[in-house]
């Protein structure tokens, strides 16, 4: 299994082990982690980039193409690329001919053709952007925006810039993910990039029902007490119930899950005094977290989302060097 989950990863790299295209932030080498975090962290301290660079890049097309709704991961992805100097197609899904029975290969052979070098994809079918890789991966380039409850490697990516900004070493941390882990592609992504980096700890917590059937990395432990996931943690993020990733949402005890975990003022005494408060958003306020904790001075949860664009801004670029050096 894990000898299958490396040969996956390998094909988003390029011969020479450089990043080709990002599906999954799973068992991606530590290095290129690095990498991508030290140049959005450079990012971060300027908007304006040299004449040369927008120049150069003005002659490469990134597509957006969400087949889902987004509002952080899409906004942040445009706005990266057009602060890059790319241009950048922005595909309305309502109104494609995907409403009319095109396949989505189809509709990124099409846009392909029209000269589009990056297709940056938010699908609720799992595997989709590893067959893309696999069908026109030498091509274009692949990036995963949200692969249904499987994976989002550029919010683990922003999770992670967060994180060693306030925490600078990742290496004594104890994190602490909160709620519905079972359908969250945002806690498998964080999970795995966070396993990479070496945390010390990786705690898992929610109620029997939205636990996942087997650990997400090789160092995560679930519990079912909030309090005995919330002790001593440096980090604790908070994750909402996946209503729209579940068959059936009548079961749900909604009151029982705010009374057991929801993360509160209360709760988080029982973390380090300087623990750091997180949600990828959005949020639902007074259900997962208290309302007044998300503005509170713990919270990063802003940060971020402005995380966000240089994260993508680092991985567009980065992506783009190796792609023209092919």
């Amino acid at each position: 299994m894990l000898s299958d989950s490396i040969n996956e990863s390998s094909k988003q790299l390029t011969k020479d082990g450089k990043l080709r295209h990002l599906v999954s932030l799973e068992n991606l080498d530590k290095n290129i982690l690095m990498r991508l975090l030290f140049e959005a962290q450079e990012y971060t301290q300027f908007k304006k980039l040299p004449d040369r660079i927008i120049n150069h890049n003005q002659e490469h097309t990134i597509a957006n193409l969400f087949f889902e709704p987004s509002t952080r991961t899409r906004a942040s992805f445009e706005i990266a690329a057009n602060r890059l100097g790319f241009n950048v197609i922005n595909f309305d899904i309502e109104n494609s001919s995907g409403k009319k029975g095109e396949t989505i290969l189809d509709t990124v052979m099409t846009l392909k053709s029209m000269g589009v070098d990056t297709l940056v994809i938010r699908h609720k079918e799992a595997g989709i952007h590893a067959q893309l890789v696999q069908d026109i991966g030498d091509e274009c380039i692949i990036i995963n925006a949200g692969e249904g409850h499987i994976s989002h490697p550029t919010q683990g990516l922003l999770d992670l810039l967060t994180i060693q900004q306030e925490k600078e070493a990742f290496e004594d941390l104890t994190v602490t993910i909160v709620g519905d882990i079972a359908h969250s592609r945002v806690a498998r992504s964080a999970a795995q990039g966070l396993t990479t980096m070496g945390v010390k700890e990786l705690r898992l917590v929610s109620p029997k029902e939205f636990m996942p059937s087997k650990k997400l990395t090789s160092i995560s432990k679930h519990f079912t007490n909030l309090d005995e996931g919330l002790k001593n943690a440096d980090v604790v993020m908070a994750l909402r119930i996946q209503h729209e990733r579940m068959e059936d949402t009548n079961n749900i005890n909604l009151d029982n899950y705010i009374k057991n975990y929801r993360i509160t003022h209360k709760a988080m005494r029982i973390a380090k005094p300087d623990a750091i408060i997180m949600h990828p958003g959005p949020m639902n306020r007074n259900i997962e977290i208290e309302s007044s904790l998300a503005d509170g001075e713990q919270s990063v949860i802003l940060r971020q989302v402005a995380n966000g664009v240089a994260v993508r801004m680092a991985l567009l670029n980065q992506l783009t060097k190796n792609h023209e050096a092919q």
